[in-house]
């Protein structure tokens, strides 16, 4: 093989692109992205919602999302690209008693690991948000610090700043097939070509798992559509919208530019890699939100500002990070479950140190190994959205 890389990167979103900036970062320059596509982020990166929040269920998920706030809080100063991130907060209702244990709960994991999240009642929230129906609801939880980014922003701070520090990138590249020597993975076969490596890293999303049948490789992961719907010009909530989670209907929404964006897991959604919007989508999350914000009855929605876009979900709602076991040189960072743009710069960080220093040695980062399937470990994060 005469093409050869340090380090390849299966996937040019911005899981693998936050992977090669923080190589580079490291001072491993010779590094390469391949991407299938002709543009980066077309998939899942270039269409979620970019939230950004410390409010899960699981110590690991908390920390990974505090990493990644503070890295973002230096984006601009480090990438050179403005985030765009707004610090509005993110706002999560109840509106049954199981409801309030369970966000109670949840506060006493976050507080513990320093989030700054509180319980609001019924009359904090309507002060907060008074364009809320508020009569159904028992109370909810509130972090100011959480908010959200651009996602193609982040995407592009990466990516521009891993090249500048030598990273290199080839579209319209598959990864066929992998060579490997006595266990080691030591390149990979693309529709171009053979590429040899020291080492590679699946950041493949959706397709992980398909990456990782190619070396015999289980890689539990289930590519899903979600949809998301934007109106037109909408006056009537602030711009300074937390973003709004309501736990008794799954919908989520915040502000968009001057419009408003609206989202919600349809548990129907087959398994699968269409991404299609249907337009049926439209009367169904506003049959849910309507309730909860009643002046969104005055606002218009454009098909044309209207998407849908793939999770790559694991079956505990966590990444899965890291070396596998009995193929050397092979690791996986994937399976974010809607979490990859806000969990970006820590899952970078960790595989980066493992690569070049054996170890995770900013992050714990072993909770999110590929071996606790085999091992019945797992996390079980139920913040989803």
């Amino acid at each position: 093989m005469n093409k050869q890389a340090e380090v390849v990167i299966i996937g040019g979103g911005v899981i693998g692109c936050s992977v090669a900036y923080f190589l580079t970062r490291h001072g491993c320059r010779d590094v390469l992205i391949l991407e299938r596509e002709n543009f980066q982020g077309k998939h899942s990166t270039g269409r979620s919602a970019g939230g950004v929040r410390q409010q899960f269920a699981t110590p690991v998920n908390i920390r990974m999302s505090r990493f990644s706030i503070d890295f973002f809080n230096d984006f601009e100063e480090l990438t050179g690209q403005d985030p765009e991130y707004r610090r509005y907060g993110y706002l999560f209702l109840a509106t049954e008693p199981a409801h309030v244990d369970y966000l109670r709960h949840n506060l006493s994991v976050q507080q513990a690991e320093g989030v700054p999240a509180e319980f609001l009642s019924r009359e904090d929230i309507a002060k907060l948000v008074p364009q809320l129906y508020v009569e159904d609801i028992l109370g909810g939880t509130y972090c100011p610090t959480d908010g959200f980014v651009d996602p193609y922003s982040i995407m592009q701070g990466f990516n521009r700043k891993a090249r500048e520090q030598g990273a290199r990138i080839e579209l319209e590249t598959e990864v066929l097939d992998f060579v490997v020597e006595r266990g080691r993975v030591t390149g990979v076969v693309t529709n171009h070509g053979p590429i040899a490596a020291r080492a590679v890293v699946n950041a493949a999303g959706a397709w992980a798992h398909l990456v990782g049948r190619k070396l015999g490789v289980d890689i539990p992961i289930r590519p899903t559509k979600r949809q998301i719907v934007t109106t037109e010009r909408f006056d009537e909530l602030p711009r300074e919208l937390p973003m709004l989670v309501d736990l008794s209907t799954g919908c989520y929404l915040r502000k968009e530019g001057d419009g408003v964006m609206l989202g919600w897991a349809d548990p129907s959604e087959p398994e699968g890699f269409d991404t299609t919007f249907n337009p049926d989508f439209i009367d169904a999350i506003i049959e849910r939100a309507l309730p909860r914000v009643p002046c969104l009855e005055n606002a218009s929605i454009n098909l044309r500002r209207c998407w849908g876009g793939l999770y790559d979900i694991s079956p505990d709602h966590h990444a899965i990070v890291g070396p596998v076991p009995g193929v050397e040189g092979f690791y996986v960072c994937a399976g974010f479950s809607g979490h990859g743009i806000m969990h970006s710069p820590a899952m970078g960080t960790a595989i980066a140190e493992m690569i070049l220093f054996g170890e995770s040695r900013s992050l714990d980062v072993a909770p999110l190994s590929i071996e606790r399937f085999a091992k019945g470990e797992l996390l079980h994060e139920t913040a989803v959205i």
